[in-house]
């Protein structure tokens, strides 16, 4: 009995540093967040061009180039008052603001153009910034850690505030403009940058107190931007197609990773996702990987196709992916356009796609507006859609259709229905949304819808409608 004691008191001395090596092991593990996106206020891509030839001193109207694979090439994405600054060709920049848009390559200014400013390959700027807002569930937790947020950033110049085409520049954002998640009380880091697989990133970090810890499984967010301090939305990248970003171009990684109280980043804690910017319809889209997201004229630009219960009118032939163009409105009629909107992903929990406008409907150079709807007599507003059946009075509001969907996408209201756009982010409504990978690519038909009264005033009217497409995964 006594040798048998012996060998079993050797065997646990034996075995005894194996198991501390196991313990220790276990703990030092961690696991990747989940439920991973990040949701812009905007993700209307930054106009950045060059002007081409036949500009003069003098004239009120700039001609850009329209040739290469970088960079904007067209004058979509501009709308009337937008902030337009020309560079001088003897250093610095000129300001004006737009007063129109003319063919594809046409813009007009609110005043005439400087004598420094009419060479060809001048640069044409317009930044558009974006309040980013960064979800997650951590699935791991460390005393005293430290969360990182890291989003793409160009490799050189990415903190001149002047939009890049590889990534979004820190432009204005400074630490307190960041509102970090588990009682963080403030952001560190925010003007540095990181160097990961040879690419850039700006760094926000959000470190708990020494003795802090995280929830675990329970959602979380950082919101990273507020007022006028936000990083600039890239530019158009290589290969830009308008309307459209995909895995080719301008898709932009974002990174959430786990730190230890001492700063090295946890094992397999680190997780990739992803974000897109595109013109604003002109058409806005946030999408995480692999999200496809785009809105075209696929059958909405013969005159007389009945949409959302109605004939479209003779504007269908001028409707494209950028713009939708009512022409002259027939008065105490209903006028009727539509667009076509395609959404397909990856993601195992769907996607929400969201609608909004810059403003109602507001004439050029005046604060004229056709106001948003009521469906007069019948009450409709932003969160209920009702039957639209008077047209005596001005108005502007949209319809939905569906066009071809998989298995569990579902539409925001009943074709024939209207309702009135949102105005601003906070103010978007969603029209599409699913909760589970689709099978193929959804579809839908959006149809917009105008009245003018007989005491409209005349003038063009003008504003900016704005989706937001965000995969969960």
């Amino acid at each position: 009995m006594g040798k048998n004691v012996f060998k079993t008191l050797l065997l646990v001395v034996f075995l005894l540093p194996v198991f501390f090596y196991l313990g220790k092991y276990n703990i030092s593990q961690s696991a990747q967040v989940t439920n991973l996106k990040d949701q812009l206020s905007s993700a209307q891509l930054s106009y950045f061009a060059r002007l081409g030839t036949g500009n003069t001193a003098g004239n009120s109207v700039i001609y850009i180039n329209t040739t290469g694979t970088t960079l904007s090439i067209t004058n979509y994405n501009l709308f009337v008052g937008d902030t337009l600054s020309i560079a001088l060709s003897a250093g610095g920049t000129a300001v004006y603001t737009v007063s129109d848009v003319s063919g594809t390559n046409a813009i007009f200014l609110n005043t005439a153009l400087g004598t420094g400013s009419t060479n060809p390959g001048l640069s044409v700027i317009s930044p558009h910034s974006a309040i980013h807002t960064i979800s997650f569930t951590p699935q791991n937790s460390i005393t005293g850690g430290q969360w990182q947020f890291l989003i793409k950033a160009a490799n050189t110049t990415q903190a001149d505030n002047t939009p890049d085409t590889t990534g979004f520049d820190l432009g204005t954002l400074v630490a307190g403009a960041v509102t970090c998640p588990f009682g963080v009380a403030s952001a560190t880091g925010v003007g540095t940058t990181a160097i990961i697989s040879g690419n850039s990133y700006h760094i926000v970090t959000c470190a708990l107190s020494a003795g802090g810890t995280n929830p675990i499984g329970v959602g979380a967010s950082v919101v990273i931007g507020v007022g006028n301090s936000m990083l600039i939305n890239p530019a158009p990248a290589t290969n830009h197609i308008v309307g459209q970003a995909n895995a080719n171009a301008d898709t932009y990684s974002i990174i959430v990773r786990h730190l230890d109280s001492g700063g090295a980043v946890l094992d397999n804690d680190t997780t990739v996702g992803k974000i897109a910017v595109t013109e604003s319809v002109r058409v806005t889209a946030v999408v995480d990987p692999t999200i496809t997201f785009s809105i075209g004229n696929s059958g909405v630009t013969t005159v007389g196709t009945t949409l959302c219960g109605s004939p479209v009118g003779v504007g269908a032939p001028n409707t494209t992916g950028a713009s939708v163009s009512f022409g002259s409105l027939n008065l105490q009629s209903f006028n009727n356009l539509a667009q076509f909107i395609q959404c397909t992903t990856n993601a195992a929990n769907g996607y929400i796609i969201q609608t909004f406008e810059d403003r109602q409907l507001t004439m050029i150079g005046s604060a004229v507006t056709i106001p948003d709807t009521t469906c007069p007599t019948n009450s409709c507003d932003l969160n209920t859609a009702l039957a639209w059946t008077t047209n005596t009075a001005s108005g502007f509001g949209y319809s939905l259709e569906v066009g071809s969907t998989s298995a569990g996408a579902t539409i925001a209201f009943a074709s024939n229905t209207y309702k009135p756009f949102g105005v601003g982010y906070a103010n978007a409504r969603t029209i599409m949304s699913r909760s589970n990978t689709p099978a193929g690519t959804d579809s839908l038909y959006i149809c917009y819808r105008a009245t003018a009264s007989n005491f409209q005033p005349a003038g063009t009217y003008q504003n900016e409608i704005a989706y937001i497409a965000t995969a969960t995964f």
